[in-house]
C-alpha cells in the first residue's frame, strides 16, 4: 500500500514538473508571437522605438496589470489547477470564457476543486473553450461583424454588453462563497464595504485591494483550518 502510494506520488509530481516546463515554454514562445507584430511593423516602415517614451507610457499599465495578473493567477491556480491557469493566461478571456467553463465542466464532473481530477478536467475544459472561441471570434468576424456591429453599438442593449461581466462574476462567486461562508464572509464582505465607500475611484485601486482580499482571505483560511 504504501510503495503505491509513492509510485502515485512520484507520478503526480512528474505530472506537474511536465505541466510546468511546458506552460512556462509556451508562455515564453506566445510573448514572442505577441511582440513580432509590432516589431515587424517598426522593421517594415522602418520606425525606431523610442525607448524613455515607451517606457513612460507603459509603466503605469505596467503596474496595474502585473498586480490584477499576479493576483488572479494565485487565486486561480489553486481552484483549476497550474494546466488551466497556462492555457488560459495563453489564450485569454480569462474572467468572462476561460474560468467559468473550467468551474462549471468541474461541477457537471462532480470533481473536487484543486483535485487531480479537477485540474484535469479544467485543462480539457478550457482548452475546448479556446476552440470554441477562436472558431466563433473567427466566424465572427467573416459573418456576423455586420450584422452585430449595429446590434452592439444600438444605444438601448449596449448597456447590458457593459454589464456583461458582472453578470458572468455573480454566478461564478456565490457557488464559492456559499460553499464555505464563513470562510469567504469577511474577504468578500470587507471588498464589497471597500468598493462602496471608495465608488468611482475603486478602480484605481483595485489591484491593491485584490491583494489586500487574498491575504485577509489565506489567513482566515488557515485560521478556521486550525479551528477545523
Amino acid at each position: 500500500m504504501k510503495q503505491e502510494n509513492n509510485k502515485n506520488e512520484n507520478g503526480r509530481q512528474q505530472f506537474d514538473a511536465r505541466i510546468h516546463r511546458l506552460g512556462i515554454t509556451s508562455t515564453l514562445v506566445v510573448w514572442c508571437f505577441f511582440l513580432l507584430v509590432p516589431a515587424a511593423i517598426c522593421v517594415i516602415f522602418g520606425l525606431k522605438i523610442d525607448l524613455a517614451a515607451t517606457a513612460k507610457a507603459a509603466a503605469p499599465i505596467m503596474l496595474i496589470f502585473a498586480i490584477t495578473g499576479l493576483c488572479e493567477k494565485l487565486s486561480m491556480a489553486p481552484i483549476i489547477g497550474p494546466g488551466a491557469v497556462y492555457l488560459a493566461s495563453s489564450t485569454g478571456n480569462i474572467q468572462n470564457m476561460k474560468l467559468p467553463a473550467a468551474l462549471n465542466a468541474m461541477k457537471i464532473m462532480e470533481c473536487e476543486e484543486g483535485s487531480e481530477k479537477g485540474r484535469v478536467v479544467a485543462i480539457l475544459a478550457v482548452a475546448a473553450s479556446s476552440f470554441v472561441t477562436t472558431a466563433i471570434v473567427f466566424c465572427g468576424m467573416l459573418f456576423l461583424a455586420p450584422i452585430m456591429a449595429p446590434l452592439l453599438t444600438n444605444p438601448v442593449i449596449a448597456p447590458a454588453f457593459d454589464n456583461l461581466f458582472p453578470a458572468l462574476v455573480g454566478p461564478m462567486v456565490i457557488p464559492v462563497v456559499l460553499k464555505n461562508l464563513k470562510v469567504a464572509s469577511l474577504p468578500v464582505g470587507l471588498a464589497i464595504v471597500i468598493a462602496l465607500v471608495l465608488g468611482s475611484t475603486y478602480s484605481s485601486v483595485q489591484s491593491i485591494v485584490m491583494v489586500v482580499v487574498i491575504l485577509i482571505s489565506l489567513g482566515v483560511y488557515k485560521a478556521a483550518y486550525k479551528k477545523k
